[in-house]
């Protein structure tokens, strides 16, 4: 009888080792292969490589919005917009050399633009979105916001956002409105790459129940 009970125990200990092993390799080890990770973050992108209308709105980011905010740049300049939509930062961060003080993040987006040839009329401010989600707090904001005059507005953001970016602005944005989305790069080169996924398909499941 101890015996039995000994290998019965043994087997649902090995059982838990083998499952703890195996939810290791198929959570942490498979995801990262770029080529793994490529095709577990396909159904989180959507994009349009012919992206074109009044105007773009660059989505708030930390490291990734200098990619964010090149793709905006490149979408004016080849003509298929012509205003870029941002939502006021005044969170400081860099210090500025030329300026002798702390240049706000908004500033240095500002900056960094009319680097990259665009002029600063065509920046279009909005008022800082505030709320707990993020991506649908700033959807809110835009649609508080709009231009009148705005019918098809182009969603610039990070490939592994875009779907939950749609469906936030989708839902936000007047029916009348139409949104196309264009990520800033492929998921393989964009700065979020080695990002977790789960996170961002959690957050996608929230966003259908609460945007």
């Amino acid at each position: 009888m101890t015996f039995s009970l000994l290998n019965l125990f043994c087997s649902r200990k090995t059982l838990r080792i083998s499952a703890a092993v195996l939810f290791c390799f198929v959570l942490v080890v498979l995801p990262s292969f770029p080529k793994v990770r490529v095709l577990l973050s396909a159904p989180l992108v959507v994009h349009d490589p012919e992206a074109r209308g009044d105007a773009c709105y660059v989505l708030s980011g930390g490291g990734s919005l200098r990619e964010r905010l090149d793709a905006a740049a490149d979408l004016v300049q080849m003509g298929r917009v012509s205003k870029i939509l941002l939502t006021q930062d005044a969170r400081r961060s860099q210090y500025s050399f030329k300026d002798r003080r702390s240049w706000t993040r908004g500033e240095w987006s500002a900056d960094y633009l009319v680097w990259r040839g665009i002029a600063a009329e065509r920046i279009v401010w909005l008022p800082p979105a505030a709320g707990f989600f993020g991506t649908l707090s700033e959807a809110r904001t835009v649609a508080g916001n709009l231009p009148k005059e705005l019918n098809t507005l182009v969603l610039v953001s990070s490939a592994p956002h875009m779907r939950r970016t749609v469906l936030a602005f989708r839902r936000s944005l007047p029916a009348m409105v139409r949104v196309v989305p264009y990520a800033a790069t492929g998921f393989e080169t964009s700065y979020e790459m080695y990002h977790p996924l789960w996170i961002e398909y959690l957050k996608l499941l929230v966003y259908y129940a609460v945007s």
